[in-house]
């Protein structure tokens, strides 16, 4: 019976430092876990931001464009034929509705890059954590970073641009109007221009990440060993 105990006890002083550890490890989990929570949060608080600062530049808009729009059918009544009238208020519908959409796509489009570097820091910082050097990895995240900020910066600016049709008479109608085209045309290369920027910056980042020798086991093992960790620290609690 004395020996039955006394292994019993000899047992549970062995199987101590196994649940330290696990606890250890669970902590460690959490923690790191709670820094990610952090960051996720400060890149949603400033995604909801530039979708705000969209919404509410595309509001002020409304009172401009309504503006805009009735000083050119007022510059219309100098164009006789009303079909041309009728054609020109289209067109400049159709700017508007473009540049709306447009930078609406492009918007989407920066999510879409974000999101993709939000799995890349992810995986530098399992990778830091198991001791490989990540300084350019780092490097490569903070540029992309910046160029997604000036994209937002960018597509925020075009959201509050206009295009007026300074139309005068029959003769230079065809002329402004394809002016005003270009314009829009360009500015929204020039934004394109930036939002690809950001991609590529992007990419570089996860070129300088598929440096890293074996990113994807460590992955793996991080994450087998988190659920791991996790599983046992709740069934411990219990």
């Amino acid at each position: 019976m004395i020996k039955n105990i006394l292994i019993a006890v000899f047992l549970l002083i062995l199987a101590l430092p196994a649940a330290a550890q696990v606890s250890s490890t669970a902590s460690g989990t959490n923690t790191r876990g709670q820094i990610k929570e952090s960051i996720q949060q400060q890149v949603q608080n400033a995604r909801e931001n530039f979708r705000q600062t969209i919404e509410a530049r595309r509001a002020e808009l409304q009172g401009t464009i309504q503006t805009r729009r009735e000083e050119l059918k007022a510059k219309l009544q100098n164009i006789r034929d009303e079909a041309k009238r009728k054609i020109v208020e289209r067109i400049d519908q159709s700017i508007s509705d473009l540049n709306a959409r447009m930078t609406t796509h492009y918007a989407n489009v920066l999510d879409q890059i974000e999101n993709v570097l939000n799995r890349i820091v992810s995986r530098t910082d399992t990778a830091q954590a198991n001791g490989k050097d990540v300084a350019s990895v780092r490097t490569a995240i903070t540029n992309a970073q910046s160029a997604i900020s000036a994209a937002r910066t960018a597509v925020s600016a075009q959201v509050g641009k206009t295009y007026s049709l300074d139309i005068t008479d029959d003769a230079t109608l065809r002329n402004k109007v394809g002016i005003a085209r270009q314009v829009l045309h360009d500015d929204l290369v020039k934004v394109r221009d930036v939002v690809k920027t950001a991609r590529d910056a992007v990419r570089q980042a996860a070129v300088a990440l598929g440096r890293i020798s074996g990113i994807d086991q460590l992955v793996n093992n991080t994450s087998t060993a988190t659920s791991t960790a996790t599983s046992t620290a709740t069934s411990t609690n219990q």
